[in-house]
């Protein structure tokens, strides 16, 4: 069974640089939900600890590509898309802790 704790549930969220409106909206529930789920009020179901499993699986995927492109005076720039600005801040975020002299480039719309 997979279970996470509400102080899990919000590390992930905020490692995923994502707000709980941005969350909810992602796993189809109620934002007040996801600040019970945090708060300890509820548990989350087990098929939504691993959808968020899965949102954090696909950051960990694109976290890794950038890295990969990591190199001394290449410019990174961050993607963009249907994903809340700070989805795309927060990969920005993990690829300088995984290598501090990256260059990175994100171009607001």
């Amino acid at each position: 069974m997979t279970t996470m704790t509400g102080a899990e549930i919000a590390a992930t969220r905020h490692l995923l640089g994502l707000t709980r409106t941005d969350l909810a909206g992602m796993l189809k529930v109620n934002p007040h939900t996801i600040k019970d789920w945090e708060a300890g009020k509820f548990q989350a179901r087990e098929g939504v600890i691993t959808e968020l499993l899965a949102i954090r699986a696909q950051h960990d995927q694109e976290t890794s590509r950038l890295i990969g492109g990591a190199e001394d005076g290449v410019i990174i720039e961050l993607p963009r898309g249907p994903k809340p600005q700070g989805w795309y801040l927060a990969l920005g975020a993990r690829v300088l802790d995984a290598v501090p002299d990256a260059m990175l480039a994100w171009y607001e719309e």
